[in-house]
């Protein structure tokens, strides 16, 4: 999916057309991002002279601003959907507290009072974030919220995923670091911890989750800006970096 921009003569949120883009087209270079954890879930894509039929356009000429903004408003969801119900279990929106314990027992430290304090907190964290699921998830459906407070949803996902991962790593020790395949439950958790900042990106960054909270759900008034009705070719830009 591309967000192109299509007319230089309009402000910025206008002149945007969407684009199906096949990753097979010419002039389509694809390069994955090493992260520190060795994994490569994350990549750069650069397009040079790429060339798409009208037919592959979604949505009319110069309004791809609207197509972007619900397409981004259901990867907010994505994460956490008040329409669905994830089952039990399932690495998205499933309870770690099984995990939690698994890794508790395979570390020796289900009798540490700090490990049962961690575990009484990951199970708090997923016991709010399970009923303030529901109970924006009622809101929405019945019209009493917006259905931009998925973003709320959104941002609590973000938060407890980061600190459970956190939690858990701090169960592991050392063997976090450095695991074998005698560790059971411990392997991989550094991996998991190294990756965690994801969680806060994928399905629209928690930054923007809290930008539209404060605007569209509480109300509040937006930041400044002072080309909102400036074509977008006249918007002051840096200069060009010199090769």
């Amino acid at each position: 999916m591309c967000l192109a921009r299509t007319n230089w003569d309009v402000p910025k949120h206008r002149g945007l057309t969407v684009f199906m883009v096949p990753l097979e087209a010419e002039g389509i270079e694809v390069h994955r991002i090493e992260m520190l954890s060795g994994s490569k879930e994350f990549c750069q894509e650069y397009m040079t002279d790429v060339r798409i039929p009208d037919s592959d356009r979604i949505g009319e000429i110069d309004a791809g601003w609207t197509v972007g903004t619900r397409w981004m408003f259901h990867e907010r969801l994505l994460l956490r959907s008040p329409y669905a119900t994830l089952p039990a279990g399932s690495s998205r929106g499933g309870s770690r507290t099984e995990e939690l314990l698994e890794v508790a027992r395979d570390a020796g430290r289900l009798d540490d009072p700090l490990a049962r304090d961690l575990i009484g907190e990951a199970d708090t964290l997923e016991l709010v974030k399970n009923a303030l699921q529901q109970r924006v998830g009622q809101a929405m459906t019945t019209g009493a919220m917006t259905d931009q407070a998925a973003s709320i949803l959104r941002l609590m996902s973000g938060e407890v995923a980061t600190r459970l991962t956190t939690i858990i790593y701090e169960m592991t020790g050392a063997d976090g670091a450095a695991w074998d395949a005698e560790d059971g439950a411990v392997a991989e958790c550094g991996t998991d911890f190294l990756m965690q900042q994801s969680y806060t990106i994928a399905g629209g960054t928690t930054e923007m989750a809290r930008n539209t909270i404060s605007e569209r759900v509480l109300g509040m008034p937006r930041e400044r800006s002072h080309d909102p009705n400036l074509a977008f070719r006249d918007v002051p830009r840096g200069a060009p970096t010199g090769g």
